[in-house]
């Protein structure tokens, strides 16, 4: 809110205040100038355009230009410190990221969709819940035997909301969030890996497993992508999201029913999530998988939601 005056022959004129005004004009002829202000005037005019004339307010041309000016540079100041504003509230979740991706301890594995969430179910591939499942406890074991801490979201085949996943993920210190998923698409012939991420700080984790995913022979490099996941949104470490292959193709559907695929896929990830934390070259695969732990992997046995291993 501003305050104006102008002195007329000795005397002040009328005090008027003008609030956060939609727009502005001035101009002069030969007897007066005059000023419109488009805006909310407290001198007892209500909320209408006014014309002054010289004698109540304005003296001179330039006294008018100027009012003019001032009112919208005030106006303008206004505007940008409302974008400033808005912007930092934006950013304000992604600056809560801890960037733990050389210095994580945890590894939180997330096996996407289960229970009553079936997740992708078509022709070719198994339900998306069991495979993700699988992967996952695969991935979980693989990490585990190169002596990494880990959390699974999910043992069996139950429902996890989505903000029980995130409270899983937030609640682990010096950590990072991997999520397994497989796509889905109405058009058959789509097919191959993506992985997403949120915050920058989780762009190199993300690009790590998307390289080693697709050394897989007959694979489709589909990219990286951000994405407003709210497990990936919500996470307060570096998080990301993979997307296993389409069980709506045919080939990568067929592929994802067998066992030594899905045990393929846990060890490109568990590769790269090592080499993240120790460096290349460091990571010892175990491709041995008994008939035991396959159709354990896939049954339906119960467990915790969230199953902790040291």
């Amino acid at each position: 809110m501003e305050k104006f005056s102008a002195r007329i022959k000795g005397k002040i004129a009328n005090r008027i205040i003008i609030k956060g005004g939609k727009g502005f004009k001035c101009g002069c002829s030969k007897d007066k100038c005059f000023f419109h202000a488009m805006t909310e005037i407290s001198s007892g005019f209500g909320n209408r355009t006014r014309s002054f004339s010289e004698s109540k307010i304005f003296a001179r041309e330039k006294t008018c230009r100027y009012l003019f000016t001032m009112l919208r540079l005030i106006n303008r100041a206004i505007a940008i410190g409302s974008l400033i504003l808005l912007s930092a509230c934006a950013t304000a979740p992604t600056s809560a990221v801890k960037n733990t991706t050389k210095t994580f301890t945890t590894v939180v594995v997330d096996a996407g969709h289960g229970g009553k969430d079936s997740g992708a179910y078509r022709r070719y591939g198994p339900p998306e819940k069991l495979v993700t499942l699988d992967v996952a406890q695969r991935l979980d074991r693989k990490l585990r035997e190169s002596q990494m801490k880990t959390v699974i979201t999910r043992s069996s085949d139950v429902f996890i909301p989505l903000d029980e996943r995130v409270r899983i993920e937030n609640g682990q210190k010096n950590a990072v969030f991997v999520s397994i998923h497989f796509n889905d698409s109405r058009r058959r012939g789509i097919h191959g890996f993506e992985t997403y991420y949120h915050s920058g700080v989780s762009f190199e984790l993300a690009s790590l497993i998307q390289a080693k995913l697709i050394t897989i022979p007959h694979s489709a490099n589909r990219g990286i992508h951000t994405a407003n996941f709210r497990v990936l949104r919500l996470a307060t470490c570096p998080a990301i999201l993979v997307e296993c292959g389409f069980l709506s193709n045919r080939s990568e559907g067929n592929q994802a029913r067998d066992w030594e695929y899905r045990e393929l896929l846990a060890d490109r990830i568990a590769e790269a999530i090592v080499e993240q934390r120790y460096g290349a070259g460091v990571y010892r695969g175990s491709t041995q998988v008994t008939a035991q732990s396959q159709s354990a992997s896939m049954g339906q046995e119960p467990a915790p939601s969230a199953a902790v291993h040291h």
